[in-house]
């Protein structure tokens, strides 16, 4: 599994593919043991999203807050009794779980892995991450352009036996204009002209509608989950086809640019150093509007997107503080 070349997924006992990484981790809840009245304890730094299927479950939420380098800002005999805990591997970055294995002994919650970000990430040890606990989220999707894919990979033997079958891959794609992208970029001579004219145009277009460039954000998604939990029917394909080391090279070349404008721009990474195996999913970063200016441009002459993110829970966004609120991301998405 940890070869150079390799995925960090394969399909088969213990894995199972859909369409989004919500209903990967509604798998995982169930298989946990969610019902109703349960308690889910998550970190107040994530996107509402992830709430929905928290809420389709009728389980409740409780928070542990993130320092500003987003690692636990608590020690975990102080984070509130739950019965399962979600750890995540922000932008890509390994999180260190020591302090949620303390938390686990201590209370007997069962620790769910969210590497959303992470598809193609290690840790120090070589562990790809998603794979460190008994539960293990990934959303391929938002590592390649693709319309849907996400996984969940279950470690546990005895939740293993109890998991729902393989979904048909017999979905069309719930964000097709992903393929499209691709599609474009590899035409040649033009390909990233015209990729670039297409999201210039599209951003033109959406700030006349919105008053943003950016994707408004869904006040839905917290409390419901889209149809379509099949996964693209192109997904094992495209699995297949990923060129892993080149794919690993080109986000840490990436990174390492970005991080070298930083210094110029006068903008503070969210970390301080790119780790040795990280496959990061973006360049994320804090700084005033001139520094956000200089890395706009570097996105824009990249074809990246410049991003916010997260899109902070109702419970959460009135009194977030700052350093919940003022990250942006330069996404690799290519």
């Amino acid at each position: 599994m940890h070869e150079t070349g390799s995925l960090p997924l394969k399909a088969g006992k213990g894995v199972r593919f859909y369409s989004l990484a919500r209903y990967a981790l509604l798998q995982a809840l169930q298989l946990a043991g969610v019902a109703p009245g349960s308690k889910v304890l998550l970190p107040s730094y994530v996107c509402r999203d992830l709430l929905a299927p928290v809420y389709r479950l009728r389980a409740i939420p409780v928070w542990y807050e993130i320092d500003n380098q987003l690692e636990p800002a608590n020690p975990p005999e102080d984070w509130p009794k739950a019965e399962v805990v979600l750890a995540i591997n922000y932008f890509g970055f390994p999180q260190d779980l020591a302090r949620f294995r303390a938390y686990t002994a201590r209370t007997g919650a069962v620790l769910i892995e969210d590497n959303a970000h992470g598809f193609l990430s290690r840790d120090a040890d070589r562990n790809w991450l998603g794979s460190r606990a008994a539960f293990g989220l990934f959303s391929m999707r938002k590592t390649l352009r693709i319309p849907d894919g996400a996984a969940l990979q279950v470690h546990d033997p005895q939740a293993q036996e109890r998991m729902q079958p393989q979904l048909p891959f017999d979905g069309s794609g719930l964000n097709p204009a992903q393929l499209y992208k691709a599609k474009m970029r590899r035409m040649p001579i033009l390909g990233d002209a015209l990729l670039s004219a297409s999201t210039a145009l599209a951003r033109r277009v959406r700030r006349f509608r919105t008053g943003s460039e950016l994707p408004q954000p869904d006040p839905h998604s917290e409390n419901e989950l889209p149809s379509g939990a099949d996964p693209w029917s192109g997904l094992r394909n495209a699995l297949l086809n990923v060129d892993v080391d080149a794919e690993i090279g080109r986000r840490r070349k990436a990174y390492a640019a970005c991080a070298a404008l930083a210094v110029r721009a006068g903008v503070n990474p969210v970390f301080k150093e790119l780790p040795a195996h990280c496959a990061p999913y973006g360049f994320p970063f804090r700084g005033d509007a001139a520094g956000r200016r200089i890395m706009q441009g570097f996105a824009d002459r990249h074809g990246f997107d410049l991003v916010t993110w997260p899109d902070l829970p109702g419970a959460i966004v009135e009194h977030a503080p700052e350093h919940y609120r003022n990250v942006l991301m330069v996404n690799f998405l290519w």
